[in-house]
């Protein structure tokens, strides 16, 4: 059995157009950080912490590139939105949840910079590239994981 939808009330000339009626109490939001999230709700906790879910996606992907690379070779990366032709020599990486991913590392064997992109913005190849001016190829380790 369905239900007939109720009626609307009509409206009176004592409620001001484009205002919340006097029942309606307004709460103001709080601005998002950590400490306010609610610490029960797993949803929230996941988005918290993407970041780090990323991160580990990717040191599971840098662990098995490293693993195949060629003996004389070491880790580079390719950020595509920054020319192509020239790639980071990575010494390490690193995240700050909830949505930031770093890389670590020389440019030209020379310059040290460090990369920092948004989770929504990775674009990036894993390449290999030779050591930097004569030295043994780097690995980048985490702990004794690699």
């Amino acid at each position: 059995m369905t239900k007939k939808p109720k009626a609307k009330a009509a409206k009176t000339s004592e409620e001001p157009k484009g205002e919340a009626p006097a029942s309606v109490e307004m709460i103001p939001v709080p601005a998002i950080a950590e400490d306010l999230w609610p610490q029960g709700d797993e949803a929230d906790q996941a988005t918290l912490h993407a970041a780090e879910e990323v991160f580990n996606h990717l040191l599971t992907r840098v662990k098995a590139f490293q693993a195949n690379l060629p003996e004389h070779f070491e880790l580079g990366i390719r950020l595509a939105n920054y020319g192509g032709e020239r790639a980071v020599h990575v010494r390490g990486m690193g995240y700050r949840n909830p949505n930031i991913i770093e890389f670590y590392g020389l440019l030209g064997g020379k310059q040290q910079v460090a990369v920092v992109q948004h989770v929504s913005q990775l674009n990036f190849m894993l390449v290999a590239v030779p050591p930097v001016a004569e030295q043994e190829p780097y690995r980048i380790g985490f702990g004794a994981e690699i």
